[in-house]
């Protein structure tokens, strides 16, 4: 790898949450950020969290620190204050960039959106730092009614038609967010959610103990269609005979409030309940079960997102069982390292189960294998490194120093 130091050029990259806490978008972060490293860039996160311990970056990973700017200290005032402020988030974080000894090789902003832009925009174009935007999502309202009372959302289409168009890059999470952008005129590096394989532990033979199909579900109750996925079961499997589903994430009570149990008192016998989990528990359910299932509705949400837990499942040799969204077509080889689902529909994800209810252990360790090495191929952060490096040279940002090869990364 590439070995940084003092003089290597430096990266801030800015996130609106808690970090490393920060959930799906943390771990985003921290693959780019090690994609980066990798390259020989420094990289310093600067998070928005309020931390006693000063605003100094501090040392986090091999080659990046974290600062703390504090911008989230409106979360306790009522609604009207809160909106008030969030107008302004992203000025102390202004303020801290402009603060540095030495400008930053690029400021990349993950979400943030417009109050941030507006903070960032002209302190960046002032002192020609490249300003380049993470994209991972563009949320919309089910209804014109539901925009219109939203002024997150307004914040958003303004931020994703206006603010990000006259940025220098884009970072995007999907093809649908990078040919948008690139129609734009924008310099784009397609990357998908990415992390340490090689750190992650796989099981890589069938973990079955007692002969029954062990799904793994981990999420909210909501957002991969949980009741679909529940529906399905009870049609094919009410008793828990041939299938167990652990549940991380969603509480005993807003199981039993999904439609498909309704009429049921009790939690049915073929689901596992673990309630809220630590990201370290979710690991070991997934990595305990033969698939990792969900499901997505077809829509502009899930066609401009990817869902992290995909390659994470994948890393830890567990192969998936979902539908088609976003660019996992690229990567879901049905039959080969997962189950493709015709459509988020309880009938269908139905046969899809019965399916793989047909599949012996050899052809599950099998699909484990797989698995694991399109992981290896396709999420692992030092995959993604020279598409970055591209990036920041389209934006041009200053070039790490390439000639110091070593067989680590060391930070002096």
């Amino acid at each position: 790898m590439i070995r940084t130091s003092k003089t290597s050029p430096w990266i801030a990259y800015v996130v609106p949450f808690d970090f490393p806490e920060g959930g799906a978008g943390a771990r985003r972060v921290l693959g780019n950020a090690q994609s980066l490293v990798a390259a020989g860039y420094r990289v310093t996160i600067i998070s928005a969290q309020i931390d006693h311990s000063g605003s100094d970056a501090r040392p986090f990973a091999p080659g990046i620190s974290l600062a703390s700017t504090g911008e989230r200290d409106a979360e306790h005032l009522p609604r009207a204050l809160k909106r008030a402020r969030y107008i302004f988030t992203g000025s102390r974080t202004r303020d801290w960039i402009a603060r540095a000894p030495t400008p930053p090789a690029a400021i990349i902003l993950y979400s943030g959106y417009s109050p941030y832009l507006l903070q960032l925009t002209g302190m960046a174009r002032r002192r020609n730092i490249p300003l380049i935007f993470d994209a991972v999502e563009w949320y919309t309202a089910s209804s014109t009614a539901g925009f219109l009372k939203s002024p997150y959302l307004w914040n958003i289409e303004l931020a994703m038609r206006a603010l990000i168009p006259r940025l220098d890059g884009v970072i995007a999470i999907s093809s649908y967010l990078a040919d948008y952008y690139r129609r734009r005129g924008l310099a784009v590096a397609q990357l998908p959610p990415t992390l340490d394989v090689p750190a992650l532990e796989p099981v890589l033979e069938s973990p079955s103990a007692d002969g029954r199909l062990r799904l793994s579900y981990c999420g909210s109750a909501s957002n991969d269609l949980l009741d679909t996925v529940v529906t399905a079961l009870m049609r094919l499997d009410p008793e828990g005979a041939r299938i167990r589903l652990d549940i991380a994430g969603p509480t005993a009570e807003e199981v039993l409030a999904l439609p498909s149990l309704r009429d049921h008192e009790a939690v049915p016998p073929g689901l596992t309940l673990h309630g809220r989990v630590t990201h370290e528990q979710s690991v070991a359910i997934t990595r305990a079960a033969d698939f990792t299932i969900f499901l997505r509705r077809i829509n502009r949400v899930s066609s401009a997102g990817f869902p992290t837990k995909f390659g994470e499942s994948l890393s830890l040799g567990t192969p998936v069982i979902t539908n088609l969204t976003s660019d996992l077509a690229d990567h879901l080889d049905d039959g080969v390292n997962g189950l493709v689902c015709p459509s988020p529909a309880p009938g269908d994800l139905a046969k899809i189960l019965e399916r793989a209810l047909t599949l012996d252990p050899a052809h599950l360790s099998a699909m484990r294998r797989a698995a694991r090495a399109t992981a290896e191929a396709n999420f692992d952060y030092r995959v993604h490194s020279e598409a970055l490096v591209r990036l920041l040279a389209q934006c041009n940002a200053p070039a790490p120093d390439r000639t110091l090869m070593e067989n680590d990364i060391h930070v002096r």
